[in-house]
């Protein structure tokens, strides 16, 4: 197994599993640097640049999932430089493809090749069994089970390590890190990238 300096850990999956919530804790936790979901700030300065103007909700582009997995991997690749043994991120460019054939229906061939540049050396992949939490940006409680398991069937194909994060909120954080605890074991005398 070969891991990357710093190790980089990137919670995936639904909306409202409680993803930015972990990556805040984690952070806490092991006394590092975490990055913020980039699709979400563009979505709302998009929502509030609408509503200035009046009318309907805004629309996704192709060009807006290429610059949110571009901007979200350039976001990754700067707090690497400020991590402390550890990066945690609130999704990826991978993850991004994967919103772009929730939204789209079909994958992108420009996304998921940003996507394939992820460096990942662990996914936490928080289930969707806990109550849906509607924050007035997210339009997914339908299709949490859905997201769930495209994400967990697309990287098991990648090969790529994962944890379920499962059960209600109160035991999340400690699943979280003993997830992160083994890989810090493992990744304590393999080689680095």
């Amino acid at each position: 197994m070969t891991c990357h300096t710093p190790l980089r850990v990137v919670l995936i999956g639904a909306e409202s599993t409680g993803k930015t919530t972990l990556c805040i804790e984690l952070a806490t936790h092991y006394n590092t640097v975490w990055v913020a979901e980039y699709g979400r700030e563009l979505w709302e300065e998009k929502l509030a640049a609408q509503s200035l103007k009046g009318g309907d909700i805004p629309e996704w582009t192709d060009e807006d999932f290429i610059h949110i997995a571009q901007e979200q991997q350039r976001r990754e690749n700067e707090a690497a430089t400020r991590a402390n043994r550890l990066l945690l991120a609130d999704t990826n460019a991978f993850a991004t493809a994967t919103w772009y054939e929730r939204y789209a229906g079909k994958r992108h061939p420009a996304v998921d090749a940003i996507g394939n540049r992820d460096q990942v050396d662990l996914y936490l992949i928080p289930t969707p069994e806990v109550p849906f939490v509607q924050d007035g940006v997210r339009d997914g409680e339908k299709i949490r089970g859905w997201m769930h398991a495209r994400f967990v069937e697309l990287i098991e194909a990648q090969g790529t390590p994962y944890t379920l994060i499962t059960g209600p909120w109160e035991g999340r954080v400690d699943q979280a890190i003993a997830a992160i605890d083994a890989l810090l074991a493992r990744c304590a005398d393999a080689p680095t990238l």
